[in-house]
């Protein structure tokens, strides 16, 4: 669609932009691309009438337009070199041991979102790909008691119930050795089917009232069909927006963002992009907000996934670089984690 002249002044547009916000004219082009000031004003002529720059009103310079960015990033954007303050910064903000999942992961939303100065985002293997390694119930008292769920990433939840009046404890032996019978060892997404086909009719041989036991079947492991999405630094997107109040709705609801954010994600691709990023079907962030998604190996787990909402005309490059980064050191602190768990693991056994 275009000369490789044309690409280098888009490029460099881009570039300029993204570190001064000012406009660009031709003049400040000519020192990087061989060519007079004329042909150069021709070829941004020429980007103007295809949308990819667009004229400032208050010079003659020209900026980059949504159309631009998102060529730009489909056909230009790859990691480069970082500078070495921000790489020891990363490095230094991981430093340590890290004994729980969400603590590292909410370490790495905070470096990302303090990198960028924009909002971070990170996601574990996706839900439906998680298994249910260990199921435990801890008694409370005569009425109450707490399910404990391991998933095998490593991820702990946990749920408080009261017993149905028509159970007892010896009920809840058999609630616990259904679960570990049925449950464990599947993946989320085959409990959920578990849940809707085998387990009523496994309930109806053991419990007196079949409902009251299926109800607490589907309260205890509603649980783990809840997505948890670690963050940092969500009010950094607020003075993008001119309906802060809207945005602010918005950004608060953690299942509208996955749901955003899994959407993106492709099998195929390390990084996508999204601009305009729409978090509801009724309401639309910003015509001015971008959403990145990077994907972070999770040793024999799968892959999780480290998301950036930001401004279009942000450093494109600088933040797929901050983001390659983290990803790569967050996977080796990973395989740090596992290690030790998997360790622990097999002295219990």
């Amino acid at each position: 669609m275009i000369t490789k002249r044309q690409q280098q002044i888009l490029n460099l547009i881009i570039s300029l932009y993204t570190q001064s916000h000012k406009a660009v004219g031709s003049k400040a082009l000519m020192a990087s691309i061989k060519a007079s000031s004329a042909t150069i004003r021709n070829d941004m002529k020429y980007l103007e009438d295809l949308g990819f720059i667009k004229k400032e009103h208050t010079s003659s310079g020209r900026v980059p337009s949504v159309t631009g960015y998102k060529y730009f990033v489909e056909n230009f954007l790859k990691p480069g070199k970082l500078d070495n303050n921000d790489v020891y910064q990363v490095m230094k903000n991981f430093d340590g041991e890290y004994y729980k999942l969400d603590t590292l992961y909410q370490q790495a939303a905070k470096i990302l979102s303090e990198l960028t100065g924009f909002s971070g985002f990170v996601l574990n293997v996706s839900q439906k790909n998680q298994v249910l390694s260990k199921f435990d119930i801890v008694q409370l008292d005569s009425h109450s008691a707490m399910a404990v769920m391991t998933l095998d990433t490593g991820l702990v939840k946990t749920i408080q119930f009261v017993l149905p009046r028509s159970m007892t404890m010896e009920d809840l032996t058999t609630f616990k050795f259904i679960a570990d019978e049925r449950l464990v060892g599947k993946k989320i997404l085959d409990i959920h089917y578990s849940l809707l086909t085998e387990i009523p009719q496994v309930a109806q041989k053991y419990f007196i009232v079949t409902t009251d036991a299926l109800q607490l079947f589907d309260h205890v492991f509603t649980e783990l069909f809840k997505e948890n999405l670690i963050s940092a630094g969500r009010q950094n997107l607020l003075e993008y927006s001119e309906d802060v109040v809207s945005l602010y709705k918005i950004l608060m609801d953690d299942e509208a963002i996955i749901h955003e954010i899994r959407d993106l994600v492709s099998e195929d691709e390390i990084r996508s992009v999204k601009f305009d990023a729409t978090l509801t079907e009724n309401h639309q962030i910003s015509k001015n907000i971008t959403l990145m998604t990077q994907q972070f190996v999770v040793p024999y787990r799968g892959l999780g996934t480290l998301a950036l909402m930001g401004p279009v005309d942000l450093n494109y490059q600088k933040v797929v670089s901050t983001m390659d980064l983290i990803a790569k050191i967050l996977t080796m602190k990973l395989s740090d984690y596992y290690r030790y768990l998997d360790g622990n693991h097999y002295e219990m056994m």
